[in-house]
């Protein structure tokens, strides 16, 4: 019987394992319970821990291939069970594969996986507007209009320092804003499912609670008005500088525009006859104010008078009043304006005695209307000399500047007079003839200024004295300017500069001059439809009259423009944050005259800061960034005239694929707020 025996040599290869097994120990199996899952900037891998007394730690190797272990990427042992994988890249998925550790340091030979999708970006493109992106509102109750892509949870701050708790995502939020008038800013955060917290931004609104008020002087109510009165008003507000107002009467509007806070404003109002209602607003940015007042226009009789058709100088006090009056039923007459005739039916000439004693005398006149208005008092004087030397006048039509009828009246006084005769040129004359203060002439054919010269002689036939006057002769009744016109920088609100151009429109006009603030006018240029004027020095409302004439009269008209030559202040708070797309940049406003931002940039080792964009509000994104490159910001404030303040200070940033970046100075990574 063949004995059965071991060979020596795999008898030498079993001791040999024996031996390896003793020293070393066993290798164990792979954990079990592998998951893979997003976390707050990164993957977690976890794991059941094992329970073989083997086992010291653990490996953990990733790949993006499935069915690849890839490589270890823990850089010491793991003795806990579970590893947070922070350098991944968004929107990749990785495959990972934990092996044991023995005492030895030797793995299991584990290929079992766990995959994951990573998802390391936080929600980006964050917006946020109040109210809709007003720049006012009157009510600190808001409505915060939002957006971000990948967001689920977000929170909302009025300093970025105190925050509400987190909510749902939602498209809209119900939001108050602190107390007190001024420049308030909400601030906006959100998150992904994971705790990828986004870089925060916000948005600014001026909160102005406090209307203007109004104080109207003119009309009062129930006042009784001519046909002409003027609108007197002021306005004030607590904030604002400057307010615009306009008005109406009863639906008629009145153009007011621009007025300065606590200025006395002047319109003046031309109304039909009849009951009004005047109908005033002044508005701020937000707030607005009224005032009404309800008032007649009653039609007053119009009255002139002359003493003695003008003849200036009488010898007698018994005088003849020459009455013109329209709408007038009876008058009354007074030498001192006290003491009042009797109302007399209205007669074109009224007989009437001058006071005692030889010097200038004035005469009173009033009429009353069938309706019982009187009209306003006017008045006329005229020099009583009872021992007088020489005198001589003459008028034409009582005074009046044209006619159109060659057949004149000619009002004359001569002192002592016994004869007169006349003359349209001064060298052919009509003879001598009876003296009267009165006497029908025929002027010269033509249109054009005619002249009537008059002397008279005495009745020794002793020269007396010679005179003349003029009177335009015309068909056609002639009128001065109209539809006076006049615009400033073609009806901007504001200027910067106080060169300025006028344009200009008058019909009928022949010459025009220009005054600032109706005084100081300049000399008389020919009518044109342009102009290039320079305002008067100093900031603030800015008035300029036009007034044009012709042979016939003078108009004037204005317009009013607001002059800002300061810039607003520098920004002194320039912040920057970023993430891995965009650099955020937010500021506070300078001053309530900053009513827009010019944002400059300058990329790494550039150095000359360039204007890249105009923002609104006081926060902006840049997306046309790289990555690997510095960037350095500067914002200006602009006002309404276009007046660039100074420098803000200079922050750099640049993208980062890691996290939000935050910067006041530099670009050094700073934590995001929680």
């Amino acid at each position: 019987m063949q004995e059965n025996r071991v060979s020596p040599w795999l008898l030498g290869i079993g001791i040999f394992v024996v031996v390896l097994v003793l020293l070393f120990g066993c290798a164990s199996a792979g954990p079990s319970g592998l998951s893979a899952n997003s976390v707050s900037g990164g993957i977690e891998v976890s794991w059941q821990p094992s329970s073989s007394a083997n086992v010291v730690g653990y490996n953990v190797y990733r790949s993006t291939q499935s069915g690849s272990i890839g490589q270890k990427i823990n850089p010491v042992m793991i003795t806990d069970s579970k590893y947070v994988d922070r350098d991944v890249e968004n929107g990749l998925t990785y495959y990972y594969t934990v092996r044991t550790v023995n005492s030895a340091g030797a793995e299991d030979s584990n290929t079992q996986q766990a995959s994951i999708l990573a998802k390391t970006k936080p929600p980006t493109d964050l917006q946020i507007q109040i109210n809709g992106g007003n720049e006012y509102t009157s009510n600190p109750q808001v409505t915060l209009y939002v957006s971000a892509d990948g967001a689920t949870k977000c929170r909302f701050s009025n300093d970025g320092v105190v925050w509400a708790d987190w909510e749902n995502y939602a498209a809209n939020k119900s939001w108050t804003l602190p107390s007190g008038d001024g420049q308030k800013e909400v601030y906006y955060i959100c998150e992904d499912d994971f705790g990828n917290v986004a870089t925060p931004t916000s948005a600014t609104i001026y909160l102005d609670t406090t209307p203007p008020t109004i104080t109207l002087t003119s009309p009062k109510q129930g006042g009784q008005y001519a046909g002409s009165f003027d609108l007197v008003f002021s306005a004030s507000d607590p904030i604002e500088q400057t307010l615009t107002c306009s008005g109406d009467i009863s639906g008629a509007p009145i153009a007011i525009g621009v007025v300065d806070v606590g200025s006395p404003q002047t319109v003046t109002i031309n109304a039909a006859e009849g009951a009004h209602t005047l109908n005033l607003e002044c508005k701020d940015h937000i707030n607005s104010a009224n005032a009404s007042a309800t008032f007649t226009i009653v039609n007053k009789p119009s009255v002139e008078m002359e003493i003695e058709s003008g003849a200036g100088y009488v010898a007698i006090p018994r005088v003849n009043l020459d009455v013109k009056a329209t709408n007038a039923a009876q008058c009354r007459f007074s030498n001192d304006g006290n003491t009042w005739g009797s109302w007399l039916t209205y007669s074109t000439v009224v007989q009437w005695s001058l006071s005692a004693g030889d010097g200038t005398k004035t005469v009173y006149a009033q009429c009353q209307g069938a309706n019982g208005q009187s009209s306003d008092v006017v008045t006329d004087t005229i020099i009583l000399d009872t021992t007088p030397p020489p005198y001589v006048s003459m008028q034409i039509n009582n005074g009046n500047s044209w006619t159109n009828s060659r057949n004149v009246v000619l009002g004359l006084y001569c002192f002592s007079a016994k004869q007169s005769q006349f003359s349209n040129d001064g060298q052919m004359w009509s003879g001598w003839e009876s003296y009267g203060t009165s006497r029908v002439w025929t002027l010269s054919p033509g249109d054009g200024t005619k002249y009537v010269y008059f002397e008279c002689q005495d009745s020794n036939g002793k020269l007396v004295g010679t005179t003349s006057a003029t009177i335009l002769y015309s068909q056609k009744e002639p009128n001065p300017p109209s539809s006076l016109d006049i615009e400033i920088n073609d009806g901007d609100s504001y200027t910067s500069s106080r060169s300025v151009d006028l344009t200009l429109d008058a019909r009928d006009a022949n010459q025009c001059r220009f005054s600032n603030e109706n005084s100081d006018w300049s000399k008389w240029y020919d009518y044109d439809t342009e102009m290039s004027w320079k305002l008067s020095s100093g900031d603030g409302r800015k008035t300029v009259y036009y007034q044009c004439q012709n042979d016939f009269g003078t108009v004037s008209t204005h317009a009013s423009i607001y002059l800002e030559t300061g810039p607003p202040p520098p920004i002194t708070n320039l912040r920057a944050t970023s993430d891995d797309d965009y650099i955020y940049l937010r500021w506070s406003s300078p001053g309530s005259s900053a009513v827009r931002y010019n944002i400059y940039r300058s990329t790494e080792g550039m150095g000359l800061l360039t204007k890249v964009a105009t923002a609104s509000s006081t926060s902006w994104r840049d997306g046309n960034v790289v990555e690997g490159l510095a960037y350095s910001y500067m914002v200006r404030a602009v006002d309404n005239a276009g007046n660039e303040g100074g420098n803000s200070n200079v922050v750099e940033a640049e993208i980062n694929r890691y996290g939000p970046l935050m910067s006041g100075g530099s670009s050094e990574p700073e934590s995001t707020p929680a």
